[in-house]
């Protein structure tokens, strides 16, 4: 299996700044994964949010992808809240897998991030269009209508009103929704 690491940004601003790392797994061919877990490792003052696919994350905070999962890969934000006052840290990511002989293989890889001041980020920036195509992919499937298993539609209830010794408070404290 091969490890790709992919960042959106070339470069991050050093305050506020916010990036998308894209971890691909990539399995030989002929060769298949049962199960995999993602690692990251963050410098000081760079933080993550949960993936963007929507696999389930360990307590360690581990992204675990099985061999059911759509795609065999994690894109996570990246963000800075306080400024960051390296140039540049490494992002470490470390995948342990099953493989179909059940035997656990582990990789790692690391990728630069260069911090830079906000007045920087426009002489030399560069994007990489295939990491932002495929935040924009998660995000609009992320926001397409639940499937019509997950959602279930009540009739609207009618109400009587009875004309009983009791009538009266139902009158006075029914709740219409």
């Amino acid at each position: 299996m091969m490890l790709r690491l992919r960042l959106a940004k070339s470069m991050m601003e050093r305050e506020e700044g916010m990036n998308h790392l894209w971890i691909q797994l990539l399995p030989e061919e002929g060769s298949t994964v049962e199960k995999a877990e993602v690692r990251i490792q963050l410098p000081t003052g760079l933080y993550r949010s949960p993936n963007l696919n929507g696999h389930e994350e360990s307590e360690s905070s581990g992204i675990l992808i099985n061999r059911e999962a759509q795609g065999k890969d994690a894109l996570l934000e990246l963000y800075t809240q306080h400024a960051v006052h390296s140039d540049e840290s490494f992002v470490i990511v470390t995948v342990s897998f099953k493989d179909s002989e059940d035997r656990w293989i582990e990789l790692s890889d690391r990728i630069v991030i260069r911090f830079v001041a906000e007045e920087e980020m426009g002489e030399t920036l560069e994007l990489d269009q295939q990491v932002i195509k495929r935040v924009k992919e998660l995000r609009n499937s992320a926001a397409e209508w639940p499937d019509s298993d997950d959602l279930t539609i009540s009739p609207p209830r009618t109400y009587e009103l009875r004309n009983n010794k009791y009538a009266y408070l139902e009158q006075l404290y029914r709740v219409d929704f």
